[in-house]
């Protein structure tokens, strides 16, 4: 594969790269050998624990994938569960998965409304200690799990800096502490066997917004979040409407509500939203490209094998 890889210009491997999600940088023999590394890793496999401390690939691949996305947040946070068969996947037919569940939420106000017993020794006021934290990032891995028992999770991986600053602000700095504790604690819970099966990933922001964009056209000086939010709204938006690349079921409000907010972007369902739709559609838009990769990656290896 890596000699025919290396008869393609720059222009063609990079499309290949940013198709399956991977990173596209580099000469053009480093990404030649990232797509032939890649290209045989599926992001929808699962895993389970083969042994105390040791994962392995899940001996029974699951017939249906519940990819629950999370877009990280202290004030801010969205999850966006999505259901999308084994079949489908495989299927030369467009995809369409269901949203099961689709919401925004503050960190705090899921601590304090879901606290339980054993977390009363924690202080009301969360104070972002690791000590503090700790239990929290725990008790909300596990609620993820056993609420929507998801067989991918895939978290929003979180920056440094901001626009390039030398600073590091203080929220910055506590949202990659709340990331990290989630991964530790979803890989302890699935090394306990509590999380039966599934898998956990960490998803650039930016390749997610560079895949949709730059799919329908709408990349070009598209860089700013300033720029890049409305787009993205306005996106999912349509997708609604028309039911295009996602469905959902109107009975049911675990989707559905969240759905009706971007009915009138401008107007109530903006200021209802407390105009962060764009953690809504980040959410949705992630938990779509780990689809739509898969896809690609799938397709890739039809045409080259």
């Amino acid at each position: 594969m890596l000699q025919r890889l290396s008869l393609l210009r720059n222009a063609e491997l990079k499309d290949i790269l940013q198709r399956c999600g991977w990173s596209v940088s580099g000469t053009k023999s480093a990404m030649a050998q990232e797509i032939q590394v890649q290209c045989y890793r599926s992001r929808l496999m699962t895993y389970q624990r083969s042994s105390p401390g040791v994962l392995g690939p899940a001996e029974n691949q699951l017939d249906e994938h519940r990819i629950l996305s999370l877009d990280m947040g202290i004030k801010n946070m969205a999850v966006c569960l999505l259901k999308v068969s084994r079949q489908e996947i495989f299927s030369s037919e467009p995809v369409t998965p269901e949203i099961l569940s689709w919401k925004r939420f503050s960190f705090y106000d899921h601590h304090t409304l879901n606290r339980e017993d054993n977390l009363d020794s924690v202080a009301q006021d969360i104070d972002f200690t690791s000590a503090s934290l700790a239990p929290l990032a725990t008790a909300f891995a596990r609620h993820l799990i056993t609420t929507h028992k998801p067989t991918i999770i895939a978290i929003e991986k979180q920056r440094y800096r901001t626009m390039g600053s030398a600073a590091v602000q203080e929220w910055t700095l506590r949202v990659n502490k709340l990331e990290a504790m989630l991964h530790a604690a979803l890989r302890v819970l699935q090394e306990e066997g509590v999380w039966e099966q599934g898998a956990t990933h960490s998803i650039c922001p930016q390749k997610t917004t560079g895949y949709w964009l730059g799919r329908y056209g709408l990349a070009d000086g598209a860089r700013k979040g300033t720029v890049t939010k409305p787009l993205k709204v306005k996106l999912v938006k349509s997708w609604l409407e028309t039911g295009q690349n996602v469905v959902y079921r109107k009975n049911n409000s675990l989707a559905a509500d969240a759905a009706s907010l971007f009915s009138d972007v401008s107007g109530q369902a903006k200021t209802k939203a407390g105009g962060k739709l764009d953690d809504l559609a980040d959410c949705l838009l992630q938990g779509l490209a780990i689809i739509h990769w898969e896809i690609g990656r799938l397709r890739m290896l039809e045409c080259w094998e």
